[in-house]
């Protein structure tokens, strides 16, 4: 017999999931720019890895997100792509030369991948509570990356990045260990919505969809660029993987009050308004950090950015579900995730490292300014596709807070 999700169960084990995400990531991810330096590349080849291993996640996240959508269960996607990323980052131990460096890393991006499946999952189990939900529930993640963060950065300092991968692998492990254990897989039989089902007859991607996949790509590319190698600037000016995890951590303390601010942002402003709020703090961000010599001055700037990846982040994740054809929530999310940080990544992390290496800093942060400029004004122009036609069944009134199911 089917039984129901209760929804504060169901609201605990997402937060926990979120945590140990935040805290498995902030282990590697900020790192890896330096990592790839110290190991002898330069800045225009951790400029080629990094687009490479941001192009592996494109095309292999979009077929993860089909395949969740079609056959397999995303909740157990999630725990083998967890035992995966384990697997190949103490692979990463082992690996001598830029070439097998590289292959590794962008080995590790595709076990990554399936990553991308736990915003529909949330969103999913979320349709029995509210949906502002889910921006308390991500702040979670940015909450355990600011402390691991912290914590790993002052391990590194001391004892070596060369210690990534056997402090990333067994939290990763950990992280599958708990989705596999307190998510479990939704079936048709479960009762995970209260409210009748609208059908949609829409069978094309919608163009405002299409459009403010544009502006993702535009300001996931200025990220791209500027956050991988201010890790290398950072560390040019006299920071190390200590201050460089500091920084990490500052965003992250930034991140967690506008996430949890976001259910009262929406009261009076769209998420359009402040997705390109947003991209307007990140402008002013990269014209400061084109200009200044301090690296501790370059690291507290991430105290703003903090606040630009919550408004910009939480606000994507809630247009695509608005815009994406219900019965594609999944394929929407990774499709949006893969053009922020697949596609983009691929025009960012490569053109970044060309323009840094070959013209400086200054000029690539100057440069991300326009196109960051840019995303926001694109996604000022999106408008949501009108409502579906409802039956005069699908017209009954539903519980308050709770946001219209997929078909």
């Amino acid at each position: 017999m089917a039984t129901s999700i209760q929804p504060n169960q169901t609201v605990n084990d997402l937060n926990w999931t979120f945590v140990l995400v935040g805290v498995a990531d902030a282990t590697m991810l900020p790192y890896i720019p330096l990592y790839l330096a110290q190991r002898g590349l330069s800045a225009a080849l951790i400029g080629l890895v990094l687009a490479c291993a941001a192009l592996a996640t494109f095309v292999v996240g979009l077929g993860w997100a089909y395949l969740a959508d079609r056959r397999f269960s995303p909740e157990r996607m999630v725990v083998a792509a967890a035992a995966a990323a384990a697997g190949m980052a103490l692979l990463l131990a082992v690996a001598a030369g830029p070439v097998a460096i590289a292959a590794v890393i962008v080995g590790l991006s595709i076990a990554r991948a399936p990553f991308m499946l736990l915003d529909p999952i949330a969103l999913k189990r979320l349709r029995v509570t509210r949906r502002t939900d889910y921006a308390r529930i991500r702040l979670r993640m940015s909450a355990g990356w600011a402390g691991s963060a912290v914590l790993s950065g002052a391990l590194f300092q001391a004892a070596g990045l060369r210690l990534i991968p056997f402090v990333y692998a067994p939290l990763s492990l950990v992280l599958g260990w708990w989705v596999f254990r307190s998510l479990k897989p939704t079936t048709e039989g479960q009762t995970v919505d209260p409210t009748p089902a609208i059908t949609s007859n829409v069978r094309r991607v919608p163009v405002a969809l299409i459009t403010f996949f544009a502006s993702c790509l535009l300001l996931g590319a200025s990220l791209a660029a500027t956050q991988n190698f201010l890790t290398l600037q950072i560390n040019v000016l006299g920071g190390g993987a200590v201050l460089i995890g500091a920084a990490a951590a500052f965003q992250a303390l930034t991140e967690v009050p506008t996430m949890g601010f976001m259910r009262v942002l929406t009261k009076f402003l769209s998420h359009r308004a402040l997705f390109a709020i947003g991209c307007g703090v990140y402008l002013v961000i990269f014209v400061a950090w084109a200009f200044t010599s301090d690296a501790l001055a370059a690291a507290l700037l991430k105290l703003v950015a903090g606040v630009a990846f919550a408004l910009t982040l939480i606000s994507a994740v809630m247009i695509t579900n608005d815009l994406a054809p219900s019965r594609l929530r999944a394929t929407g999310q990774t499709l949006m995730k893969s053009v922020l940080f697949g596609v983009a990544p691929i025009v960012g992390a490569l053109g970044g490292g060309v323009v840094y290496e070959a013209l400086g800093a200054r000029v690539m942060f100057l440069g991300a300014t326009t196109i960051v400029g840019a995303a926001g004004l694109i996604a000022l122009l999106v408008r949501p596709r009108p409502a579906p036609l409802t039956t005069a069944t699908e017209a009954a009134p539903a519980s308050p807070g709770l946001a219209t199911p997929p078909a």
